[in-house]
């Protein structure tokens, strides 16, 4: 399931975990409930540290009953959270071409993460292909 983040709640939880809890929607779905979920540090499958979760980033939710075993981010508002939260990437000693690591999706307004070897790229989000920009 796609997960638009709505509302950070709180970081730790009781006795101070490695959790997040958080509220949000299914991605774009307009008769969804908002539903609040609280995260392992653990289960997030991209993201440095669950700090530098915001609001409007997109994850993709993987369940294993009501708990989230894995949660993979795919967007975000601006470039730049995208970049905090993921981290400095690991590159190649060497290029061959330009490596895109994230491009601005026109369709679904946010930036998402790219595949490398995906030109052009598609969106991770909605699947649509488009140009870069």
């Amino acid at each position: 399931m796609h997960f638009q983040i709505t509302e950070l709640h709180n970081f730790g939880g009781f006795f101070g975990g490695d959790t997040v809890t958080l509220s949000g929607a299914p991605w774009r779905a307009a008769d969804a409930d908002e539903q609040t979920l609280t995260i392992d540090q653990a289960a997030l499958t991209n993201v440095a540290d669950r700090h530098t979760l915001t609001v409007g980033m997109v994850l993709e939710l993987v369940f294993a009953g009501e708990r989230v075993e894995a949660a993979t981010l795919l967007g975000a508002v601006e470039p730049a959270q995208l970049r905090t939260a993921q981290g400095d990437p690991a590159l190649p000693d060497r290029l061959e071409a330009p490596l895109v690591l994230s491009h601005a999706c026109p369709t679904c307004a946010l930036w998402v993460l790219s595949d490398h070897a995906d030109v052009p790229p598609t969106c991770p989000v909605c699947g649509v292909t488009a140009p870069m920009t």
